[in-house]
C-alpha cells in the first residue's frame, strides 16, 4: 500500500494506492482500510455522502462529526474505506484539519496520522486459498462494528469473517501536517484594540445619526415656513 497526503493547507486529501498480488486479486474477496484519524482531523460527512452518491468512494464513517469544535475538545475516530481486491486500486479520502486553542509557547502544531490497517473478507471457498503468510494472524477473525466504524476481534469464524492482512507500506513523506496556532500572548492587546475600535465606531455612528437628524429637522422646518408664507 502506498499513501500520500497533500503537502499544504487545512483541507487535504489522503491518497491510497493498493496493489494486490495475483494470488489474492483473482479471488472473490473484498477489503477494508481502517484509517484512524486523530482529534486534530475531521471529515465532512456531507462531502463524503456526495462522493458515495456519485460512486467515487465506498466508505463507512460516523454519521455526525462536529466540524466547529477545536482540537482540544474533539476525539479521534476511524474511517473505513471499502473495495474489491484488484491488481491496483486507488482511493482518495478528503480530510480537514481543526484549529487549535491559542498558545503562549508555540505557533505551530504538528499533527501526525498513523498507518492504517488492512482487512480482507473472502467467500468460504476462496478463504481457504489465501496463503497464511499473507495474514497477520491466521486464526484471528474480526467483526465489522459499523456503529464505531471499527473492527472487533472474535474467535468464531462463522460470525466474523474479516481477517487482518499483512501489507508492505510505502510512505515517501511522513504523514505530518503543521497547523498554525494562535498567539495567546496577544489576547489582551487584541481585546483592548477591538474594544477601542468598537466603541469609537459606535460613537461615530451615533454622532453621524444625530447630525443627520438635525439637518433633516432643519430642512423640514424651512419647508413648513415656506408653506406658511405661501398661505
Amino acid at each position: 500500500m502506498r499513501i500520500e497526503m497533500d503537502p499544504v493547507g487545512m483541507h487535504r486529501k489522503l491518497k491510497y494506492t493498493i496493489e494486490f498480488a495475483e494470488a489474492i486479486a483473482n479471488l472473490n474477496c473484498e477489503y477494508m482500510i481502517a484509517q484512524q484519524l486523530p482529534a486534530a482531523v475531521y471529515i465532512s460527512t456531507d462531502e463524503l455522502d456526495d462522493l458515495r452518491r456519485l460512486k467515487m468512494l465506498n466508505a463507512k464513517y460516523p454519521k455526525f462529526v462536529d466540524v466547529e469544535i477545536i482540537t482540544e475538545k474533539a476525539k479521534p475516530f476511524s474511517v473505513l474505506l471499502r473495495g474489491s481486491t484488484k491488481i491496483k486500486d486507488p482511493i482518495q479520502l478528503p480530510i480537514h484539519f481543526r484549529y487549535h486553542a491559542a498558545s503562549r509557547t508555540t505557533t505551530l502544531a504538528k499533527v501526525k496520522l498513523g498507518a492504517p490497517q488492512l482487512y480482507i473478507s473472502c467467500t468460504n471457498d476462496d478463504k481457504q486459498l489465501i496463503d497464511k503468510a499473507l495474514l497477520e494472524e491466521y486464526d484471528k477473525f474480526y467483526c465489522l462494528d459499523e456503529s464505531a466504524t471499527d473492527f472487533v476481534e472474535q474467535t468464531e469464524m462463522e460470525k466474523c469473517n474479516w481477517q487482518r492482512l499483512h501489507m508492505e507500506l510505502s510512505i515517501d513523506k511522513p504523514l505530518i501536517a503543521e497547523i498554525p496556532v494562535g498567539d495567546a500572548n496577544g489576547y489582551v492587546p487584541v481585546l483592548c484594540a477591538t474594544l477601542i475600535i468598537s466603541w469609537g465606531a459606535t460613537v461615530w455612528i451615533m454622532l453621524t445619526i444625530r447630525k443627520a437628524t438635525k439637518r433633516i429637522n432643519k430642512q423640514l422646518a424651512e419647508e413648513e415656513l415656506q408653506e406658511e408664507k405661501l398661505e
